[in-house]
């Protein structure tokens, strides 16, 4: 609620996302509430988004996009420079 006040409602594009999400979640809500394992991915999936959304409101918004830039960044050194070399022949 606190992301949505502060930083969707502020703008155009945040209450046009606001207000569909709020004309088409209820029936989406209803069918992921009667699916365990629905409800299982659909918070597993969401995780990332609700823990951007508490960066933003307790770090602010330039934060935590630095914050993003030099986690991505080691995710991509890990994945780049963790590798094993090939052996070529």
């Amino acid at each position: 609620r606190e992301f949505r006040d502060h930083f969707l409602l502020n703008n155009t594009i945040g209450r046009a996302f606001v207000k569909f999400y709020y004309s088409y979640s209820p029936p989406i809500a209803n069918i992921i509430a009667d699916h365990e394992s629905l409800r299982f991915a659909v918070r597993w999936g969401l995780t990332p988004i609700v823990g951007l959304s508490w960066a933003f409101l307790n770090f602010g918004p330039l934060s935590t996009l630095i914050l993003l830039v030099f986690i991505s960044s080691g995710l991509i050194g890990l994945t780049r420079f963790g590798r094993k070399p090939h052996n070529r022949l």
